[in-house]
């Protein structure tokens, strides 16, 4: 009795179900990367924006260091006191020295302008303490994006924290500076830090 070998081929359902495990696990693998490129991207998101907010903080830090007891004339007349809060929206404007002494401002002092614009950012202007806001736009820098809220709070004489300065119905000197500052960051995506500063206490 002679064997034959026999030469046998794949079914049509065995390569039915090769296809479908194939492709089961093609997906399976597609989901997995974009599971991880997802992360990634949202990663490099919240790097940046936590780049960004660390940026924020160190200007906000040296603006408030550099506080100076120095009183702004507006241009229209009017004077401003040395630090000065909106009381009818987020804004604070104060006086800050440190800066460059050139000739057209040999003092260094410049008017610093905090407050959030009608798409949700957080923007700094600043003037030279001889420039008037009305005459002109200043110098802006973008600090933040999609911030909800910014708070600063000062320290008063009665050892509480009130986010107007001067406080209200409370007798204060036009060139007082708050002896604490406590400032709050809250951004649209839920994130909200606190950071607290030593004023200047000046009369």
């Amino acid at each position: 009795m002679i064997n034959r070998s026999r030469q046998r081929g794949f079914t049509l359902i065995e390569t039915v179900v090769s296809l479908l495990l194939l492709a089961v696990v093609s997906v399976l693998s597609y989901q997995a990367v974009e599971v991880v490129l997802g992360t990634n991207e949202r990663s490099r998101g919240d790097l940046v924006e936590e780049t960004k907010l660390q940026r924020a903080w160190q200007i906000i830090g040296r603006d408030i260091l550099h506080l100076r007891p120095r009183l702004y004339a507006d241009g229209l007349g009017a004077v401003e006191p040395a630090y000065i809060t909106d009381t009818s929206e987020f804004g604070v404007r104060f006086s800050r020295g440190g800066g460059p002494m050139i000739r057209s401002n040999p003092s260094g002092v410049r008017r610093i302008d905090y407050r959030i614009n009608e798409d949700q950012q957080l923007v700094r202007t600043s003037w030279a303490i001889s420039e008037s806001p009305r005459l002109n736009d200043g110098s802006a820098m973008l600090l933040l994006d999609n911030v909800e809220a910014v708070v600063f709070e000062h320290l008063t004489d009665t050892f509480e924290y009130d986010p107007n300065w001067p406080p209200l119905n409370k007798p204060t000197a036009p060139r007082a500076l708050p002896k604490m500052i406590r400032v709050t960051i809250e951004l649209e995506s839920g994130s909200e830090t606190s950071k607290l500063f030593p004023g200047v206490h000046a009369q």
